[in-house]
């Protein structure tokens, strides 16, 4: 991203795009799960493409969340038992933190629905469980945190440790909050709240995209014909190889153990070690160069 916050009406147009895309899954009979800023893609016109279906139901069991619910794990934090710390100085933790969240092995919470946790969904109070396991609404949530960070710049339960990033989404009844320094619009704050709330209750999970159409913060959006439309924010693309859309990084050296003379057969090889788990399938558009194919 190259903008810390969207507009209102950027984020309108990002979030509908989204929200028909997850939409559509769900009318296929598919949970995403994983709705997240970097799974959302913009394509060379500037319109939303949602990515990776590697948590999506059918494909795999569930999320690995165990790491969170380990409180001793935590580290102790300057935003602990502080939920109104300054909204500039978060957003600049965020951002120095997020980087190598993206990259463990754990992630990051930020975007979990709070019944994804619990594999239930829990009564009013939080006290018990009243279902166990969790359905498509926990794609609506998600996208109402993104919405949050669109907007404000950091999303909603950010931490400087996931645990801590858990116990806020648990607590989200009195965590979920908007800094007084970052005003936005009533009707945006109302539809925030209507994505993260109860799951039996939360927009979208009842009627999926017509029940947005029905709150003031989306009105004017043209549904049927939104990625007909130009983007909120223009992208040029100069060539199917051209990178200048992407954030410049230093090179790293990978520290790659040294190869084995021992290795018995079937054993990965050194040449192998850097493709486990690994697959790959060349498509010839994607290596072509020059200039991007125009579309009818």
């Amino acid at each position: 991203m190259k903008k810390d916050t969207l507009t209102e009406e950027c984020t309108q147009f990002y979030i509908a795009e989204t929200a028909l895309a997850i939409h559509s899954i769900h009318r296929l009979g598919f949970i995403h799960r994983d709705i997240k800023p970097d799974n959302l893609l913009l394509d060379a016109r500037g319109h939303i493409k949602l990515s990776d279906f590697g948590l999506c139901t059918g494909l795999k069991k569930s999320h690995r969340t165990e790491f969170y619910r380990d409180l001793s794990q935590a580290k102790p934090s300057d935003f602990a038992g502080n939920w109104q710390v300054d909204s500039k100085r978060r957003a600049e933790s965020w951002k120095k933190n997020r980087r190598a969240l993206a990259y463990s092995t754990v992630g990051t919470p930020d975007y979990i629905a709070p019944e994804v946790f619990l594999n239930g969904i829990a009564s009013a109070d939080g006290s018990r469980i009243l279902q166990t396991g969790y359905g498509s609404a926990c794609d609506w949530w998600s996208l109402g945190v993104i919405m949050y960070e669109m907007l404000i710049g950091y999303p909603i339960f950010c931490s400087e440790n996931p645990q801590e990033t858990y116990r806020k989404v648990m607590a989200w009844r009195d965590t979920l909050s908007f800094p007084p320094e970052s005003p936005i619009s009533e009707e945006a704050k109302n539809a925030i709240n209507r994505f993260c709330c109860e799951a039996d209750k939360r927009m979208g999970s009842q009627h999926g995209i017509e029940d947005l159409k029905t709150i003031p913060f989306f009105k004017g959006v043209d549904w049927e014909h939104i990625r007909e439309r130009p983007a909120a924010i223009p992208v040029t693309v100069k060539s199917i190889d051209d990178t200048s859309n992407f954030d410049d990084f230093p090179d790293v050296d990978l520290k790659i153990p040294a190869p084995s003379k021992d290795s018995k057969d079937g054993e990965p090889t050194y040449n192998d070690w850097v493709f486990i788990n690994y697959t790959f399938k060349r498509f010839e558009g994607l290596t072509q160069r020059g200039p991007i194919p125009k579309t009818k």
